[in-house]
């Protein structure tokens, strides 16, 4: 068990233009670790007459106390006041936020035998960000083609998914191919010291018994077997016959299918469990609270006692009736790992409370869920 907590005095700030301006109340800083686009809307001071020097498309960085939580930029910046105060209300994105909008555009639409990382810096490359790796992304991908019309995040997702990693984003706005739980997190989430509230999420509707999966390649010689390329996964803890089935995009190989279903055994499963804290505060020990990181739980009522679990989402917000506080979602590690799901807690009787846009549908997957 950790030390008694102590809250920090952080404040939430941004810097537009060489200014700093500090946020008031009704301040909201959303990161999602899987949504690849950091998100803030936040009020500063105005002075009637002299509005801040705060336009649309400025650059901006925001702050947490110490720590820079989202590179971006604005997408409105709008006056407001009431009986007692003035200000203007900053909202905006995270840099990577423009892959969740824009479609991908690259010469031919297709990528033969190029790894993960070559076709994120073609796609990323237009809108000036750069790639990161920072996990095993194994040999080239034989043939990825783009769909019509689709997303960059959306393309960046498929190839991603086909070498088991998350396509995320880091604080500077740029795209990192990474596995989830890497670093630790300092901080605690302890029930009788920092914790407001707990709610239990998810729920077993997005997942299958049997996943199989579907591909061809022309890179073997008998037709037969280049059109009938299959691999098959089970979640063993579904014991109706639920078999869903997964055309992998293009040729691929039989190594390319196997992780396609291992990777999406993991992630339904994983997403049928987790849940939601409020903590007190923005900071811990001043470092803000991190997506994508372990962090290690004490909660008697939800059966965890020391047990490390995954920050998946972050949602920092200020109001009058709450003070500061931060939204965590957790989820099991094992969620996006080979190993079997053994950070289950015992209680698991928590009911649905309605987590069911984690994984949007897929052009390719006609079941609710995008895995």
């Amino acid at each position: 068990m950790p030390a008694q907590y102590t809250r920090d005095d952080a404040k939430i700030s941004v810097k537009v233009n060489g200014q700093t301006f500090e946020g008031w109340l009704q301040s909201e800083v959303d990161r999602d670790m899987e949504a690849i686009c950091g998100t803030f809307s936040i009020p500063v001071s105005l002075t009637p007459g002299a509005p801040p020097e705060i336009k649309r498309q400025d650059d901006i960085e925001v702050w947490i106390g110490n720590t820079k939580v989202i590179t971006g930029y604005v997408l409105s910046a709008e006056p407001f006041y009431r009986r007692t105060d003035c200000g203007m209300r900053i909202v905006g994105k995270d840099r990577a936020g423009d892959l969740v909008r824009s479609s991908a555009v690259h010469k031919g639409g297709q990528w033969l035998n190029a790894k993960l990382d070559r076709i994120a810096r073609d796609l990323v490359a237009p809108y000036g960000l750069e790639v990161k790796v920072e996990a095993d992304i194994g040999g080239p991908i034989k043939d990825f083609k783009l769909y019509h019309a689709e997303t960059v995040v959306s393309a960046l997702s498929r190839a991603a998914r086909l070498r088991g990693v998350l396509a995320t984003r880091d604080n500077a706005g740029n795209v990192v191919l990474t596995k989830a739980g890497q670093t630790k997190f300092k901080g605690a989430i302890v029930r009788g010291q920092n914790v407001i509230q707990m709610d239990g999420i998810g729920t077993d509707e997005n997942r299958h018994s049997d996943y199989i999966a579907f591909g061809q390649s022309n890179c073997i010689d008998d037709f037969e077997s280049a059109r009938g390329l299959k691999a098959s996964a089970k979640d063993p803890e579904i014991r109706r016959h639920l078999p869903l089935v997964i055309n992998a995009d293009g040729n691929t190989t039989q190594a390319e299918l196997q992780a396609l279903v291992d990777h999406t055994v993991r992630v339904r499963r994983g997403h049928a469990y987790g849940l939601r804290y409020v903590v007190e505060g923005w900071t811990f020990e001043g470092e803000a609270w991190p997506v994508n990181a372990r962090v290690a739980i004490y909660d008697d009522v939800a059966g965890l006692d020391g047990t490390e679990w995954l920050i998946t989402s972050v949602r920092q917000t200020c109001s009058r009736e709450d003070g500061d506080v931060t939204e965590l979602v957790v989820r099991p590690i094992e969620a996006y790992d080979t190993v079997p799901l053994h950070s289950k807690p015992k209680r698991k009787n928590w009911g649905n409370r309605g987590n069911r846009t984690n994984h949007p549908r897929g052009p390719r997957d006609h079941a609710t869920g995008g895995y």
